[in-house]
């Protein structure tokens, strides 16, 4: 249980807000990328659609800010201040970037 508080801490290493950011920024992000998931579900119908917004959740939330992360990682062995979390919540933007493009241009 102690763990899981020191997640919402904003002394804990662990803290997912960077310190440098707005919360309100993050979470408004956050929120973002999982409604515009949500545009997938007119691709398909039933299970089909469903699929497609979990596949757009994972593309946005995970798999292109973490890749943003590990190419980032050698800026963190050369300069120890380096926020990994910032690089993260870019990758994060991008992939949001990149969602609407493909909303907007693959019909």
């Amino acid at each position: 249980m102690e763990n899981i508080v020191s997640l919402f801490s904003p002394d804990s290493q662990y803290y997912i807000f960077p310190k440098d950011l707005p919360k309100g920024l993050i979470i408004t992000l956050i929120v973002a990328c999982l409604l515009l998931g949500l545009s997938s579900l007119r691709h398909g119908h039933d299970w089909q659609g469903w699929l497609n917004v979990f596949e757009n959740w994972l593309l946005m939330l995970l798999i292109i800010p973490t890749a943003t992360v590990v190419v980032a990682l050698p800026l963190k062995y050369r300069d120890p201040k380096f926020e990994l979390k910032l690089t993260y919540y870019l990758g994060m933007f991008v992939a949001f970037l990149f969602t609407l493009a493909k909303l907007r241009y693959w019909r």
